[in-house]
């Protein structure tokens, strides 16, 4: 971003979901049926939408599925 470069991978996944869920949730929207819809909207996985360095980093935070999903250890 700083560079000029678009946003990908990861990266773009977390940042979409979180503007969707964030717009959703404004109109009145639950939480967890903001977040399962912008899911379904971006047609994505749940663990799409952390990016592997951030997994690693916390990985007392994340599950299995997360990590296998990035082939982490």
């Amino acid at each position: 971003m700083a560079n000029g470069q678009p946003i990908t991978g990861a990266d773009a996944s977390f940042y979409m979901h979180e503007a969707a869920e964030a717009t959703m949730m404004q109109k009145g929207i639950a939480y967890k049926a903001a977040h399962e819809a912008v899911l379904q909207k971006y047609n994505v996985s749940p663990y799409s939408v952390y990016h592997p360095e951030v997994i690693q980093q916390f990985s007392e935070w994340f599950n299995q599925g997360f990590k296998n999903f990035w082939g982490l250890k």
